[in-house]
C-alpha cells in the first residue's frame, strides 16, 4: 500500500498558520488554556477545503488532543481524537493515530477501547509504536488485567 502524501498550506496562509499556532502554545504554556484552544480552532479555520488533505491540520489537532491530555480534560481529548481520526492519513498501514487513540482512553479509563487501539496500532507498526512513550502503555498493553481489576 503506498502512502498518501499530505498538501501544504500556500505561504500566506502558512504564516498566519505559523503565527496563530506560536499565540495557541504560548497561551498554554500562560495557562490560559481557553484562549489557547481557541486560537487552536482559529488556526483550523484557515485550512482550504478538503482540510485532511494539510498535513499541518492534522498537526493543530494533535496539539489539541496532547493539551487536553495535559490538564485532564479526558472529554474533549476524546472528541477531538476522534474528529482527528476522520481525517488522519495513512489508517490502514500507520499505527500513529491507533496509538494517539489508545493514550486518550487509556487516560480517561476506558481501557476496553485503549486496548484495541493500541493493538491496531501494534499490528502496523510493531514494538516500534511503543518506542519513545511512557512506560505505562505498552506495561498495559502487555498486562491489561493489572489496570482493569480483573485477575
Amino acid at each position: 500500500m503506498e502512502i498518501e502524501k499530505y498538501k501544504d498550506l500556500p505561504d500566506k496562509l502558512y504564516e498566519q498558520f505559523d503565527r496563530l499556532s506560536d499565540e495557541a502554545y504560548e497561551l498554554f504554556q500562560q495557562k490560559r488554556y481557553h484562549a489557547s484552544f481557541q486560537k487552536y480552532e482559529k488556526c483550523l479555520s484557515l485550512f482550504p477545503e478538503p482540510k485532511g488533505d494539510y498535513g499541518d491540520y492534522s498537526n493543530v489537532m494533535e496539539w489539541m488532543i496532547d493539551n487536553y491530555l495535559a490538564i485532564n480534560d479526558y472529554s474533549n481529548a476524546k472528541k477531538w481524537v476522534e474528529k482527528l481520526g476522520a481525517v488522519f492519513k495513512n489508517q490502514g498501514i500507520l499505527g500513529d493515530w491507533d496509538f494517539l487513540k489508545g493514550k486518550v482512553y487509556f487516560h480517561s479509563g476506558d481501557f476496553n477501547i485503549a486496548w484495541k487501539s493500541f493493538d491496531n496500532a501494534y499490528k502496523k507498526a510493531g514494538i516500534d509504536c511503543f518506542r519513545e512513550q511512557e512506560s505505562q502503555y505498552i506495561d498495559f498493553y502487555r498486562n491489561p488485567q493489572k489496570y482493569t481489576n480483573n485477575e
